[in-house]
């Protein structure tokens, strides 16, 4: 480790009068939560983006959303500007936003376009990221034109999802999500597409976030009135712990709506296995495939600060549904109920984000429902400082 990374490991460590680091580096029977520091932290937000976002395969959207020659979206993780396009010959590329002039974004939004001009000075640039104009530039000894193309980000897909990677060294994604796609690949979700896309803002640590999506344990008390009610016990539900962090079940729950009856059918990928199937599945660091009988929502967290976060809903359907008359109109009930119950967990994780900054907070012990965030706050820590600190 760096001295950075060791001063301050063993800083949350001994010195941190709200928990430790070893308080979860123990078996689940013995384990606590982990200490507060970890949750609002700088240092730690700053470690987090150069041993997680900067080195791992991320989740960024769907195929669908950049579907066309020409589209694209723009995104920022963690700070850095991110450009998706589809180029004229149908391949996905990913960039960073940034113009090799001044660091200006080139675009921002989402839609649809033959070419980037940057707003600045009006550099432009094709849907390859090769430099096309540069006005009044010829004069200058250092310009290239042939070295000023859009610096190109590492991408992959799997199951109509899009992924990229800032580490050009990293390893292929096919070999990074190995459990996630074998476990997930009955689910067909490549025959799926978005039908909605929420986005919620938290005043919170992303991690409150992951680990509420996690949590079993709160299901049945925060959610008791709501699809908590329609939902087997978690206390039969078994959790297949993957490697780095991972996480995969199956669980009898009945599809996202006021009444959990659908308004459709079984997806036809999983039409045997009843109305009340369910799956819920994590890739670390931020994506959880949650699927009923009848649809997938999907949902990725992101960072934005140390106590601020934001994550993406997509509501998706199997491509046949998409004919089916009234679509919109059983499509708003999903979204709206989908948003009724995220709101009732916003309540929760930024009144654990409050708790987290007290003085007084002191973390208590795990329940064995909570099986799920013990296994990946241990793989949160090895990623940060090793899988040997402090001694497991």
């Amino acid at each position: 480790m760096a001295i950075l990374e060791s001063d301050l490991a063993r800083d949350l460590e001994h010195n941190n009068a709200n928990g430790s680091i070893s308080s979860v580096r123990v078996p689940l029977n013995r384990a606590r939560h982990v200490t507060s520091q970890i949750y609002y932290s700088q240092e730690i937000f700053d470690l987090e983006k150069e041993k997680i976002f900067m080195k791992d395969w991320l989740c960024v959207a769907r195929n669908e959303e950049v579907e066309r020659p020409g589209d694209y979206m723009t995104l920022r993780i963690m700070g850095e500007p991110v450009l998706l396009v589809r180029d004229n010959g149908g391949k996905l590329r990913a960039f960073r936003n940034m113009c090799a002039h001044r660091g200006v974004e080139v675009i921002n939004g989402a839609g649809c376009t033959k070419e980037f001009s940057c707003p600045y000075h009006g550099w432009r640039y094709d849907l390859a990221g090769r430099l096309t104009g540069a006005p009044l530039m010829n004069e200058n000894e250092l310009f290239d034109s042939e070295k000023s193309s859009l610096p190109e980000i590492k991408l992959g897909t799997w199951a109509g999802w899009i992924f990229i990677n800032f580490d050009p060294t990293c390893g292929p994604l096919a070999e990074r999500i190995s459990d996630f796609a074998n476990d997930l690949a009955f689910l067909k979700m490549e025959d799926c597409r978005l039908a909605s896309k929420i986005r919620i803002e938290l005043d919170c640590n992303w991690k409150l976030v992951v680990e509420n999506l996690l949590d079993v344990y709160h299901v049945a008390v925060l959610h008791g009135g709501s699809f908590g009610k329609y939902r087997g016990p978690a206390e039969k539900q078994t959790i297949h712990m993957r490697k780095q962090g991972g996480t995969f079940t199956t669980y009898t729950s009945a599809p996202m709506l006021p009444g959990g009856q659908t308004l459709f059918r079984n997806m036809p990928a999983i039409a045997d296995r009843g109305p009340n199937f369910a799956v819920s599945s994590h890739l670390a660091p931020n994506l959880q495939v949650i699927t009923r009988s009848d649809n997938c929502h999907p949902q990725i967290m992101w960072p934005a600060t140390p106590t601020t976060s934001y994550f993406d809903v997509y509501i998706m359907f199997p491509n046949e549904f998409f004919a089916e008359r009234d679509l919109e109109q059983r499509v708003k009930l999903y979204h709206d109920y989908m948003i009724y119950a995220l709101e009732e967990d916003r309540s929760m994780i930024c009144s654990l984000q409050r708790a987290m900054e007290s003085r007084y907070y002191t973390p208590g012990p795990m329940a064995k429902l909570e099986i799920s965030i013990h296994h990946l706050l241990n793989d949160y820590l090895d990623r940060l400082f090793g899988p040997d600190f402090p001694n497991r």
